[in-house]
Protein backbone atom coordinates (compact mmCIF):
# COMPACT_ATOMS: atom_id res chain seq x y z
CA UNK A 1 0.00 0.00 0.00
CA UNK A 2 2.79 2.41 0.90
CA UNK A 3 4.71 1.66 -2.30
CA UNK A 4 1.49 2.34 -4.20
CA UNK A 5 1.17 5.70 -2.47
CA UNK A 6 4.76 6.67 -3.36
CA UNK A 7 4.28 5.68 -7.01
CA UNK A 8 0.96 7.57 -7.12
CA UNK A 9 2.49 10.75 -5.68
CA UNK A 10 5.43 10.56 -8.10
CA UNK A 11 3.02 10.14 -10.99
CA UNK A 12 1.03 13.19 -9.83
CA UNK A 13 4.21 15.29 -9.77
CA UNK A 14 5.04 14.13 -13.29
CA UNK A 15 1.55 15.05 -14.50
CA UNK A 16 1.82 18.47 -12.87
CA UNK A 17 5.06 19.15 -14.73
CA UNK A 18 3.66 17.84 -18.00
CA UNK A 19 0.67 20.18 -17.95
CA UNK A 20 2.74 23.17 -16.81
CA UNK A 21 1.65 23.47 -13.15
CA UNK A 22 4.15 24.81 -10.66
CA UNK A 23 5.69 22.49 -8.13
CA UNK A 24 6.58 23.66 -4.62
CA UNK A 25 9.09 22.28 -2.18
CA UNK A 26 6.48 20.43 -0.18
CA UNK A 27 5.27 18.64 -3.30
CA UNK A 28 8.72 17.14 -3.71
CA UNK A 29 8.85 16.14 -0.05
CA UNK A 30 5.60 14.11 -0.13
CA UNK A 31 7.23 10.84 -1.33
CA UNK A 32 9.85 11.24 1.36
CA UNK A 33 7.14 11.70 3.99
CA UNK A 34 5.57 8.42 2.89
CA UNK A 35 8.94 6.66 2.97
CA UNK A 36 9.68 7.95 6.47
CA UNK A 37 6.25 6.67 7.62
CA UNK A 38 7.02 3.10 6.52
CA UNK A 39 9.46 2.35 9.37
CA UNK A 40 7.18 3.22 12.32
CA UNK A 41 4.23 1.52 10.65
CA UNK A 42 6.17 -1.73 10.16
CA UNK A 43 7.55 -1.56 13.71
CA UNK A 44 4.06 -1.01 15.11
CA UNK A 45 2.72 -3.89 13.01
CA UNK A 46 5.28 -6.29 14.50
CA UNK A 47 5.16 -5.10 18.11
CA UNK A 48 1.68 -3.92 19.06
CA UNK A 49 -0.70 -5.53 16.60
CA UNK A 50 -2.99 -4.45 13.83
CA UNK A 51 -5.35 -2.23 15.82
CA UNK A 52 -2.64 0.23 16.83
CA UNK A 53 -1.20 -0.03 13.34
CA UNK A 54 -4.52 1.18 11.95
CA UNK A 55 -4.53 4.09 14.42
CA UNK A 56 -0.99 4.99 13.37
CA UNK A 57 -2.02 4.94 9.71
CA UNK A 58 -4.93 7.21 10.53
CA UNK A 59 -2.69 9.78 12.20
CA UNK A 60 -0.17 9.72 9.33
CA UNK A 61 -2.96 10.31 6.83
CA UNK A 62 -4.33 13.16 8.86
CA UNK A 63 -0.80 14.57 8.94
CA UNK A 64 -0.60 14.38 5.16
CA UNK A 65 -3.92 16.20 4.85
CA UNK A 66 -2.77 18.93 7.22
CA UNK A 67 0.48 19.23 5.24
CA UNK A 68 -1.44 19.79 2.03
CA UNK A 69 -3.74 22.29 3.66
CA UNK A 70 -0.82 24.17 5.26
CA UNK A 71 1.12 24.27 2.01
CA UNK A 72 -1.84 25.71 0.14
CA UNK A 73 -2.52 28.23 2.89
CA UNK A 74 1.05 29.57 3.19
CA UNK A 75 1.85 29.58 -0.48
CA UNK A 76 1.01 33.35 -0.93
CA UNK A 77 3.17 34.29 2.06
CA UNK A 78 6.20 32.68 0.39
CA UNK A 79 5.84 34.92 -2.63
CA UNK A 80 4.20 32.25 -4.65
CA UNK A 81 0.94 33.42 -6.20
CA UNK A 82 -2.17 31.38 -5.84
CA UNK A 83 -2.97 29.13 -8.71
CA UNK A 84 -6.56 27.95 -8.55
CA UNK A 85 -5.91 25.11 -10.96
CA UNK A 86 -2.89 23.95 -8.93
CA UNK A 87 -4.87 24.15 -5.72
CA UNK A 88 -7.69 22.11 -7.20
CA UNK A 89 -5.17 19.61 -8.55
CA UNK A 90 -3.55 19.31 -5.12
CA UNK A 91 -6.91 18.78 -3.41
CA UNK A 92 -7.81 16.20 -6.01
CA UNK A 93 -4.53 14.36 -5.43
CA UNK A 94 -5.21 14.37 -1.69
CA UNK A 95 -8.59 12.79 -2.24
CA UNK A 96 -7.15 10.21 -4.63
CA UNK A 97 -4.34 9.23 -2.27
CA UNK A 98 -5.69 9.70 1.24
CA UNK A 99 -9.45 9.35 0.79
CA UNK A 100 -9.71 5.60 0.10
CA UNK A 101 -7.06 4.86 2.68
CA UNK A 102 -8.83 6.92 5.33
CA UNK A 103 -12.10 5.16 4.52
CA UNK A 104 -10.38 1.77 4.78
CA UNK A 105 -8.83 2.63 8.13
CA UNK A 106 -12.08 3.93 9.61
CA UNK A 107 -14.03 0.87 8.41
CA UNK A 108 -11.32 -1.41 9.77
CA UNK A 109 -11.46 0.34 13.15
CA UNK A 110 -15.24 -0.04 13.27
CA UNK A 111 -15.13 -3.74 12.31
CA UNK A 112 -12.41 -4.42 14.82
CA UNK A 113 -14.32 -2.73 17.59
CA UNK A 114 -17.38 -4.84 16.76
CA UNK A 115 -15.26 -8.00 16.63
CA UNK A 116 -13.70 -7.16 19.98
CA UNK A 117 -17.16 -6.65 21.47
CA UNK A 118 -18.27 -10.02 20.11
CA UNK A 119 -15.15 -11.74 21.43
CA UNK A 120 -15.62 -10.02 24.78
CA UNK A 121 -19.19 -11.31 24.96
CA UNK A 122 -18.14 -14.82 23.88
CA UNK A 123 -15.38 -14.88 26.49
CA UNK A 124 -17.75 -14.10 29.34
CA UNK A 125 -21.08 -15.61 28.24
CA UNK A 126 -22.50 -18.99 27.28
CA UNK A 127 -23.20 -18.93 23.55
CA UNK A 128 -26.23 -21.24 23.74
CA UNK A 129 -28.22 -19.45 26.46
CA UNK A 130 -26.59 -16.01 26.60
CA UNK A 131 -26.08 -16.38 30.36
CA UNK A 132 -22.79 -15.44 32.05
CA UNK A 133 -20.32 -18.32 31.99
CA UNK A 134 -18.25 -19.74 34.84
CA UNK A 135 -15.44 -17.17 34.74
CA UNK A 136 -17.89 -14.26 34.53
CA UNK A 137 -19.93 -15.65 37.41
CA UNK A 138 -16.83 -16.11 39.56
CA UNK A 139 -15.79 -12.50 38.92
CA UNK A 140 -19.26 -11.24 39.81
CA UNK A 141 -19.31 -13.39 42.94
CA UNK A 142 -15.85 -12.24 44.01
CA UNK A 143 -16.83 -8.63 43.38
CA UNK A 144 -19.98 -9.07 45.50
CA UNK A 145 -17.87 -10.61 48.28
CA UNK A 146 -15.44 -7.69 48.24
CA UNK A 147 -18.30 -5.21 48.49
CA UNK A 148 -20.13 -7.16 51.18
CA UNK A 149 -20.38 -5.83 54.72
CA UNK A 150 -19.69 -7.86 57.84
CA UNK A 151 -23.37 -8.58 58.36
CA UNK A 152 -24.17 -9.50 54.75
CA UNK A 153 -25.15 -13.09 53.87
CA UNK A 154 -25.04 -14.45 50.32
CA UNK A 155 -25.94 -17.81 48.84
CA UNK A 156 -24.64 -19.74 45.85
CA UNK A 157 -27.02 -22.36 44.43
CA UNK A 158 -25.55 -25.01 42.16
CA UNK A 159 -28.20 -26.69 39.96
CA UNK A 160 -27.80 -29.86 37.94
CA UNK A 161 -30.57 -31.38 35.81
CA UNK A 162 -31.32 -35.00 36.72
CA UNK A 163 -31.03 -37.67 34.01
CA UNK A 164 -30.44 -35.05 31.32
CA UNK A 165 -28.19 -37.51 29.48
CA UNK A 166 -31.20 -39.77 28.98
CA UNK A 167 -32.92 -36.91 27.17
CA UNK A 168 -30.02 -36.29 24.78
CA UNK A 169 -29.49 -40.01 24.20
CA UNK A 170 -33.17 -40.44 23.33
CA UNK A 171 -34.03 -37.25 21.42
CA UNK A 172 -30.64 -35.94 20.32
CA UNK A 173 -28.40 -33.04 21.32
CA UNK A 174 -30.39 -30.42 19.42
CA UNK A 175 -33.45 -31.35 21.48
CA UNK A 176 -31.34 -31.15 24.64
CA UNK A 177 -30.06 -27.71 23.64
CA UNK A 178 -33.62 -26.44 23.30
CA UNK A 179 -34.42 -27.79 26.74
CA UNK A 180 -31.37 -26.01 28.19
CA UNK A 181 -32.42 -22.74 26.56
CA UNK A 182 -35.91 -23.02 28.02
CA UNK A 183 -34.49 -23.98 31.42
CA UNK A 184 -32.24 -20.92 31.38
CA UNK A 185 -35.20 -18.69 30.47
CA UNK A 186 -37.18 -20.07 33.40
CA UNK A 187 -34.32 -19.41 35.80
CA UNK A 188 -33.67 -15.94 34.37
CA UNK A 189 -37.34 -15.05 34.77
CA UNK A 190 -37.51 -16.46 38.31
CA UNK A 191 -34.49 -14.45 39.50
CA UNK A 192 -34.66 -11.43 37.22
CA UNK A 193 -34.63 -8.97 40.10
CA UNK A 194 -33.26 -11.02 42.98
CA UNK A 195 -30.22 -12.91 41.73
CA UNK A 196 -27.64 -13.60 39.04
CA UNK A 197 -28.11 -16.71 36.90
CA UNK A 198 -25.16 -18.35 35.14
CA UNK A 199 -24.49 -21.46 33.09
CA UNK A 200 -20.99 -22.83 33.74
CA UNK A 201 -21.47 -25.61 31.19
CA UNK A 202 -23.34 -28.82 30.38
CA UNK A 203 -26.67 -29.15 32.18
CA UNK A 204 -25.54 -27.09 35.18
CA UNK A 205 -26.52 -23.63 36.38
CA UNK A 206 -25.45 -21.21 39.12
CA UNK A 207 -27.66 -18.74 40.97
CA UNK A 208 -26.15 -16.02 43.16
CA UNK A 209 -28.40 -14.51 45.82
CA UNK A 210 -26.75 -11.50 47.46
CA UNK A 211 -27.82 -9.95 50.75
CA UNK A 212 -30.31 -12.55 51.89
CA UNK A 213 -31.60 -12.66 55.44
CA UNK A 214 -30.47 -16.20 56.23
CA UNK A 215 -30.40 -19.85 55.14
CA UNK A 216 -34.19 -19.95 55.00
CA UNK A 217 -34.17 -17.52 52.05
CA UNK A 218 -31.75 -19.76 50.14
CA UNK A 219 -33.97 -22.78 50.85
CA UNK A 220 -37.04 -20.87 49.64
CA UNK A 221 -35.15 -20.04 46.44
CA UNK A 222 -34.27 -23.72 46.00
CA UNK A 223 -37.91 -24.69 46.47
CA UNK A 224 -38.87 -22.11 43.84
CA UNK A 225 -36.38 -23.65 41.41
CA UNK A 226 -37.83 -27.11 42.02
CA UNK A 227 -41.32 -25.74 41.26
CA UNK A 228 -40.02 -24.06 38.12
CA UNK A 229 -38.59 -27.32 36.80
CA UNK A 230 -41.61 -29.31 37.87
CA UNK A 231 -43.55 -27.70 35.03
CA UNK A 232 -43.42 -29.79 31.83
CA UNK A 233 -41.15 -28.81 28.94
CA UNK A 234 -43.03 -28.76 25.63
CA UNK A 235 -40.48 -29.25 22.84
CA UNK A 236 -41.07 -30.49 19.29
CA UNK A 237 -44.47 -31.88 20.22
CA UNK A 238 -43.15 -33.78 23.27
CA UNK A 239 -44.09 -32.96 26.83
CA UNK A 240 -41.36 -33.89 29.29
CA UNK A 241 -40.70 -33.26 32.96
CA UNK A 242 -37.19 -33.15 34.32
CA UNK A 243 -36.15 -32.72 37.93
CA UNK A 244 -32.99 -31.14 39.31
CA UNK A 245 -30.61 -31.48 42.24
CA UNK A 246 -29.47 -28.33 44.07
CA UNK A 247 -26.52 -27.67 46.35
CA UNK A 248 -26.42 -24.54 48.54
CA UNK A 249 -23.37 -22.78 50.02
CA UNK A 250 -23.62 -19.65 52.18
CA UNK A 251 -21.23 -16.74 52.54
CA UNK A 252 -19.34 -16.39 54.84
CA UNK A 253 -20.32 -19.58 56.68
CA UNK A 254 -19.26 -22.00 53.92
CA UNK A 255 -16.50 -20.01 52.27
CA UNK A 256 -15.07 -16.51 52.00
CA UNK A 257 -14.10 -16.50 48.34
CA UNK A 258 -15.69 -17.45 45.04
CA UNK A 259 -13.72 -20.67 44.57
CA UNK A 260 -14.61 -22.07 48.00
CA UNK A 261 -18.31 -21.18 47.69
CA UNK A 262 -18.78 -22.72 44.24
CA UNK A 263 -16.81 -25.83 45.21
CA UNK A 264 -18.86 -26.37 48.35
CA UNK A 265 -22.14 -25.79 46.53
CA UNK A 266 -20.99 -28.38 43.99
CA UNK A 267 -20.22 -30.84 46.81
CA UNK A 268 -23.66 -30.32 48.37
CA UNK A 269 -25.32 -30.88 44.99
CA UNK A 270 -23.59 -34.24 44.47
CA UNK A 271 -24.57 -35.20 48.00
CA UNK A 272 -28.19 -34.57 46.95
CA UNK A 273 -27.62 -36.78 43.89
CA UNK A 274 -26.52 -39.62 46.15
CA UNK A 275 -29.59 -39.15 48.35
CA UNK A 276 -32.00 -39.67 45.46
CA UNK A 277 -32.01 -36.45 43.40
CA UNK A 278 -34.91 -34.00 42.90
CA UNK A 279 -34.21 -31.88 45.97
CA UNK A 280 -31.75 -29.51 47.62
CA UNK A 281 -29.02 -29.88 50.17
CA UNK A 282 -27.23 -27.31 52.34
CA UNK A 283 -23.47 -27.73 52.49
CA UNK A 284 -21.91 -29.24 55.62
CA UNK A 285 -18.22 -29.58 56.42
CA UNK A 286 -18.37 -33.37 56.70
CA UNK A 287 -19.37 -33.55 53.02
CA UNK A 288 -15.95 -32.25 52.04
CA UNK A 289 -14.26 -34.76 54.31
CA UNK A 290 -16.13 -37.54 52.54
CA UNK A 291 -15.17 -36.24 49.08
CA UNK A 292 -11.52 -35.91 50.09
CA UNK A 293 -11.54 -39.44 51.50
CA UNK A 294 -13.03 -40.76 48.27
CA UNK A 295 -10.36 -39.02 46.18
CA UNK A 296 -7.60 -40.31 48.44
CA UNK A 297 -9.13 -43.79 48.41
CA UNK A 298 -9.23 -43.75 44.60
CA UNK A 299 -5.51 -43.01 44.45
CA UNK A 300 -4.84 -45.71 47.06
CA UNK A 301 -6.82 -48.21 44.97
CA UNK A 302 -4.69 -47.44 41.92
CA UNK A 303 -1.55 -48.01 43.94
CA UNK A 304 -3.00 -51.16 45.48
CA UNK A 305 -3.36 -52.67 42.01
CA UNK A 306 0.17 -51.65 41.05
CA UNK A 307 1.77 -52.84 44.29
CA UNK A 308 -0.20 -56.10 44.80
CA UNK A 309 -1.85 -55.03 48.05
CA UNK A 310 -5.00 -57.07 47.37
CA UNK A 311 -5.36 -60.67 48.47
CA UNK A 312 -8.11 -63.27 48.38
CA UNK A 313 -9.66 -65.00 51.35
CA UNK A 314 -11.69 -68.16 50.90
CA UNK A 315 -14.81 -69.25 52.79
CA UNK A 316 -16.07 -72.86 52.59
CA UNK A 317 -19.49 -73.80 51.26
CA UNK A 318 -20.82 -76.89 52.98
CA UNK A 319 -23.55 -79.46 52.29
CA UNK A 320 -25.26 -79.64 55.69
CA UNK A 321 -26.88 -83.03 54.99
CA UNK A 322 -23.56 -84.75 54.28
CA UNK A 323 -21.45 -82.31 56.32
CA UNK A 324 -18.95 -82.15 53.46
CA UNK A 325 -17.36 -79.14 51.80
CA UNK A 326 -18.47 -78.88 48.18
CA UNK A 327 -17.19 -75.43 47.27
CA UNK A 328 -15.78 -72.12 48.40
CA UNK A 329 -16.19 -68.43 47.73
CA UNK A 330 -13.28 -66.13 46.89
CA UNK A 331 -13.55 -62.81 48.74
CA UNK A 332 -11.25 -59.86 48.13
CA UNK A 333 -9.38 -58.25 51.01
CA UNK A 334 -7.19 -55.13 50.96
CA UNK A 335 -4.22 -54.90 53.26
CA UNK A 336 -3.03 -51.27 53.20
CA UNK A 337 0.63 -50.92 54.24
CA UNK A 338 -0.20 -48.18 56.78
CA UNK A 339 -3.88 -48.61 57.64
CA UNK A 340 -4.03 -52.39 57.75
CA UNK A 341 -7.11 -54.20 56.45
CA UNK A 342 -9.71 -51.94 54.81
CA UNK A 343 -13.17 -53.60 54.65
CA UNK A 344 -14.71 -54.17 51.20
CA UNK A 345 -17.74 -52.09 52.22
CA UNK A 346 -15.45 -49.04 52.15
CA UNK A 347 -13.52 -49.51 48.93
CA UNK A 348 -15.84 -51.55 46.65
CA UNK A 349 -18.40 -48.70 46.18
CA UNK A 350 -15.58 -46.29 45.29
CA UNK A 351 -14.08 -48.85 42.91
CA UNK A 352 -17.46 -49.21 41.19
CA UNK A 353 -17.96 -45.46 40.97
CA UNK A 354 -14.53 -44.85 39.45
CA UNK A 355 -14.53 -47.89 37.15
CA UNK A 356 -11.58 -49.48 38.96
CA UNK A 357 -13.86 -52.40 39.76
CA UNK A 358 -13.18 -53.71 36.24
CA UNK A 359 -9.41 -54.30 36.62
CA UNK A 360 -9.89 -55.32 40.26
CA UNK A 361 -12.60 -57.83 39.27
CA UNK A 362 -10.41 -59.27 36.52
CA UNK A 363 -7.58 -59.71 39.03
CA UNK A 364 -9.93 -61.54 41.41
CA UNK A 365 -11.17 -63.84 38.64
CA UNK A 366 -7.66 -64.75 37.43
CA UNK A 367 -6.28 -65.22 40.93
CA UNK A 368 -9.20 -67.39 42.10
CA UNK A 369 -8.97 -69.66 39.05
CA UNK A 370 -5.20 -70.08 39.47
CA UNK A 371 -5.50 -70.84 43.19
CA UNK A 372 -8.24 -73.42 42.69
CA UNK A 373 -6.16 -75.15 40.01
CA UNK A 374 -3.13 -75.15 42.33
CA UNK A 375 -5.16 -76.93 45.03
CA UNK A 376 -6.31 -79.51 42.50
CA UNK A 377 -2.72 -80.07 41.32
CA UNK A 378 -1.69 -80.47 44.98
CA UNK A 379 -3.96 -83.49 45.18
CA UNK A 380 -6.99 -82.08 46.98
CA UNK A 381 -10.48 -83.08 45.90
CA UNK A 382 -11.74 -80.73 43.16
CA UNK A 383 -14.11 -78.04 44.43
CA UNK A 384 -16.13 -75.28 42.78
CA UNK A 385 -14.93 -71.74 43.44
CA UNK A 386 -17.45 -68.89 43.46
CA UNK A 387 -16.41 -65.38 42.36
CA UNK A 388 -18.50 -62.23 42.76
CA UNK A 389 -19.04 -60.26 39.55
CA UNK A 390 -19.94 -56.56 39.64
CA UNK A 391 -22.69 -55.41 37.23
CA UNK A 392 -20.22 -52.90 35.80
CA UNK A 393 -17.73 -55.68 35.15
CA UNK A 394 -20.38 -57.98 33.69
CA UNK A 395 -21.60 -55.34 31.21
CA UNK A 396 -18.12 -54.87 29.74
CA UNK A 397 -18.15 -55.86 26.08
CA UNK A 398 -15.42 -58.51 26.38
CA UNK A 399 -16.46 -59.99 29.73
CA UNK A 400 -17.08 -63.50 28.39
CA UNK A 401 -13.66 -63.47 26.74
CA UNK A 402 -12.10 -62.37 30.05
CA UNK A 403 -13.63 -65.44 31.72
CA UNK A 404 -12.38 -67.71 28.92
CA UNK A 405 -8.87 -66.23 29.13
CA UNK A 406 -8.81 -66.68 32.93
CA UNK A 407 -9.78 -70.34 32.60
CA UNK A 408 -7.19 -70.98 29.85
CA UNK A 409 -4.45 -69.16 31.72
CA UNK A 410 -5.06 -71.14 34.92
CA UNK A 411 -5.97 -74.47 33.31
CA UNK A 412 -9.10 -74.69 35.46
CA UNK A 413 -12.01 -76.61 33.95
CA UNK A 414 -15.10 -74.37 33.51
CA UNK A 415 -17.43 -76.50 35.66
CA UNK A 416 -15.25 -75.72 38.69
CA UNK A 417 -16.02 -72.00 38.36
CA UNK A 418 -19.19 -70.34 39.61
CA UNK A 419 -19.95 -66.68 38.89
CA UNK A 420 -22.12 -64.86 41.42
CA UNK A 421 -24.12 -62.03 39.86
CA UNK A 422 -26.61 -59.70 41.54
CA UNK A 423 -30.25 -59.18 40.64
CA UNK A 424 -29.51 -55.60 39.51
CA UNK A 425 -27.69 -57.04 36.51
CA UNK A 426 -31.12 -57.70 34.98
CA UNK A 427 -32.21 -54.06 35.05
CA UNK A 428 -30.47 -53.01 31.81
CA UNK A 429 -29.84 -54.65 28.41
CA UNK A 430 -31.69 -57.84 29.33
CA UNK A 431 -31.17 -59.45 25.92
CA UNK A 432 -27.42 -58.86 26.14
CA UNK A 433 -27.37 -60.29 29.68
CA UNK A 434 -29.21 -63.43 28.57
CA UNK A 435 -26.82 -63.93 25.63
CA UNK A 436 -23.72 -63.63 27.84
CA UNK A 437 -25.12 -65.98 30.46
CA UNK A 438 -25.97 -68.56 27.82
CA UNK A 439 -22.45 -68.37 26.42
CA UNK A 440 -21.03 -68.94 29.89
CA UNK A 441 -23.36 -71.86 30.60
CA UNK A 442 -22.44 -73.45 27.28
CA UNK A 443 -18.81 -73.29 28.41
CA UNK A 444 -19.82 -75.14 31.57
CA UNK A 445 -19.52 -72.21 34.01
CA UNK A 446 -22.14 -72.17 36.79
CA UNK A 447 -24.24 -69.05 37.46
CA UNK A 448 -25.76 -68.07 40.82
CA UNK A 449 -27.78 -65.08 41.97
CA UNK A 450 -26.13 -63.43 44.99
CA UNK A 451 -28.16 -61.71 47.74
CA UNK A 452 -31.38 -62.98 46.24
CA UNK A 453 -34.46 -61.03 47.28
CA UNK A 454 -32.72 -57.69 47.96
CA UNK A 455 -32.57 -56.27 44.44
CA UNK A 456 -34.58 -56.35 41.25
CA UNK A 457 -36.56 -59.41 42.39
CA UNK A 458 -38.32 -60.14 39.11
CA UNK A 459 -39.48 -63.72 38.65
CA UNK A 460 -39.24 -63.27 34.88
CA UNK A 461 -35.45 -63.46 34.81
CA UNK A 462 -35.47 -66.68 36.86
CA UNK A 463 -37.24 -68.26 33.91
CA UNK A 464 -35.13 -66.61 31.20
CA UNK A 465 -31.68 -66.71 32.77
CA UNK A 466 -29.70 -69.98 32.81
CA UNK A 467 -29.23 -69.87 36.60
CA UNK A 468 -28.08 -72.85 38.64
CA UNK A 469 -28.29 -71.52 42.19
CA UNK A 470 -29.90 -68.87 44.41
CA UNK A 471 -28.02 -67.39 47.34
CA UNK A 472 -30.20 -66.25 50.27
CA UNK A 473 -29.04 -62.84 51.47
CA UNK A 474 -27.35 -62.63 54.83
CA UNK A 475 -29.78 -59.96 56.03
CA UNK A 476 -32.65 -62.49 55.88
CA UNK A 477 -30.66 -65.11 57.79
CA UNK A 478 -29.62 -62.77 60.61
CA UNK A 479 -33.05 -62.76 62.31
CA UNK A 480 -34.65 -65.75 60.63
CA UNK A 481 -35.26 -67.51 63.96
CA UNK A 482 -36.86 -64.48 65.68
CA UNK A 483 -38.47 -62.47 62.90
CA UNK A 484 -41.52 -64.13 61.27
CA UNK A 485 -41.18 -61.93 58.18
CA UNK A 486 -37.61 -63.06 57.51
CA UNK A 487 -38.64 -66.66 58.11
CA UNK A 488 -41.52 -66.32 55.64
CA UNK A 489 -39.20 -64.81 53.01
CA UNK A 490 -36.68 -67.65 53.34
CA UNK A 491 -39.45 -70.26 53.16
CA UNK A 492 -40.88 -68.57 50.05
CA UNK A 493 -37.45 -68.56 48.38
CA UNK A 494 -36.97 -72.24 49.18
CA UNK A 495 -40.39 -73.18 47.82
CA UNK A 496 -39.86 -71.26 44.60
CA UNK A 497 -36.34 -72.67 44.12
CA UNK A 498 -37.54 -76.26 44.59
CA UNK A 499 -40.33 -75.76 42.08
CA UNK A 500 -37.82 -74.37 39.54
CA UNK A 501 -35.25 -77.10 40.28
CA UNK A 502 -32.69 -74.56 41.50
CA UNK A 503 -30.12 -75.13 44.21
CA UNK A 504 -30.09 -72.79 47.21
CA UNK A 505 -27.27 -71.71 49.49
CA UNK A 506 -27.71 -69.60 52.63
CA UNK A 507 -24.88 -67.27 53.63
CA UNK A 508 -24.23 -65.71 56.99
CA UNK A 509 -25.15 -68.81 58.99
CA UNK A 510 -23.67 -68.41 62.48
CA UNK A 511 -25.85 -70.27 65.02
CA UNK A 512 -27.22 -73.75 65.59
CA UNK A 513 -30.75 -72.31 65.59
CA UNK A 514 -30.26 -70.92 62.08
CA UNK A 515 -28.82 -74.24 60.96
CA UNK A 516 -31.83 -76.15 62.34
CA UNK A 517 -34.24 -73.79 60.57
CA UNK A 518 -32.45 -74.39 57.25
CA UNK A 519 -32.61 -78.14 57.75
CA UNK A 520 -36.36 -77.85 58.33
CA UNK A 521 -36.89 -75.96 55.06
CA UNK A 522 -34.56 -78.40 53.19
CA UNK A 523 -31.79 -75.94 52.34
CA UNK A 524 -28.80 -78.10 51.41
CA UNK A 525 -25.88 -75.67 51.38
CA UNK A 526 -24.64 -73.07 53.85
CA UNK A 527 -21.82 -70.60 54.11
CA UNK A 528 -20.96 -68.83 57.34
CA UNK A 529 -18.98 -68.51 60.53
CA UNK A 530 -20.63 -71.60 61.99
CA UNK A 531 -18.26 -73.59 59.80
CA UNK A 532 -15.44 -71.14 59.03
CA UNK A 533 -14.79 -67.46 58.47
CA UNK A 534 -13.04 -66.35 55.25
CA UNK A 535 -9.33 -67.21 55.56
CA UNK A 536 -6.20 -66.61 53.44
CA UNK A 537 -5.06 -69.23 50.95
CA UNK A 538 -2.46 -70.73 53.33
CA UNK A 539 -5.01 -71.27 56.12
CA UNK A 540 -7.55 -72.63 53.64
CA UNK A 541 -4.92 -75.11 52.50
CA UNK A 542 -4.63 -76.36 56.08
CA UNK A 543 -8.42 -76.63 56.23
CA UNK A 544 -8.37 -78.75 53.06
CA UNK A 545 -5.69 -80.95 54.61
CA UNK A 546 -7.86 -81.55 57.69
CA UNK A 547 -10.87 -82.34 55.52
CA UNK A 548 -8.82 -84.79 53.44
CA UNK A 549 -7.44 -86.45 56.56
CA UNK A 550 -10.90 -86.88 58.11
CA UNK A 551 -12.22 -88.31 54.82
CA UNK A 552 -9.45 -90.91 54.71
CA UNK A 553 -10.11 -91.87 58.34
CA UNK A 554 -13.82 -92.24 57.60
Amino acid sequence: MWLALIVTETAILAVRGAIGLKTGLIDVLYPGIFLLAIAPIQYTLRSVGRLRTAVCVLWVMLGVLLAYAAEIAIRPFGGQPRDALADMFDLFSVLVIAGPLLAFVLIDLRDRRQAENRLEFMAHHDLLTGLPNRSSFNRSLQSAIEKAKASDIMAVLYIDLDRFKNVTDTFGHAFGDRMLVEASERLREAFRSSGLVSRPGGDEFYVLLDRIEGPQDAELAAQQILRVFNQPFCIEGYELRISCSIGIALYPQHGEDAIALTKNADTAMYQMKELGKNGYRLYAAEMNDKVIRQLVMEEWLNKALEQDEFELHYQPQVNIFSNRMNGMEALIRWHHPNLGYIPPSEFIPIAEETGLIVPIGEWVLRTACKQNKMWQMAGFAPLKIAVNISPIQFHQRHFVQVVIDSLKESGLEPHYLELEITESIAMYHVDEVIEKLRELRELGVHISIDDFGTGYSSLAYLKKFPITKLKIAQQFMRDVTVDPDDAAIVQAIMGMAHSLNLNVIAEGVETEEQLKFLLDVRCKEIQGYIYSKPVPALEFTKLLQRVSASSREA
